[in-house]
């Protein structure tokens, strides 16, 4: 199930488990009491920030973080991508495991990494040559 999110939170990006969607009446004007809209937010349970001795040792490439008890509602809008969070138990450099659960961050490179190293005259169909049927 695809409920782990990474997302924006306080300018800063964060990773959260994502426990519901939902739309709330928020008033815009607080002078116009007539003045409601409906605003999409998600409720989440964040993870703590990943690991920085994991992190530089592994070249940051393991994103190791644990779940926090902190629960929180964002801005639907402020949801960058779905991710996965595996639960791992890491072994640190002392030879020492981590009593703690923990998860690392998988992200599946989206879309915009589908034309990389691609020239643009290449994709282009404008090459006034017949085409073969």
């Amino acid at each position: 199930m695809s409920r782990n999110m990474k997302l924006q939170y306080h300018e800063q990006v964060r990773f959260a488990e994502v426990l519901y969607f939902t739309r709330l009446s928020v008033q815009a004007d607080f002078d116009d009491e007539h003045d409601w809209h409906w605003q999409d937010v998600a409720v989440v349970q964040l993870y703590s920030h990943p690991d920085a001795d994991l992190l530089r040792l592994s070249s940051h490439t393991v994103v190791s973080c644990s779940k926090l008890e902190e629960i929180c509602v964002i801005d639907a809008k402020q949801v960058l991508s779905v991710v996965a969070m595996i639960p791992h138990n890491p072994r640190l450099p002392a030879g020492v495991m981590e009593e703690e659960e923990r998860f690392f961050m998988l992200e599946k490179p989206g879309l915009d990494l589908l034309n990389v190293g691609i020239t643009n005259n290449v994709l282009d169909d404008d090459d006034d040559g017949a085409d073969v049927e």
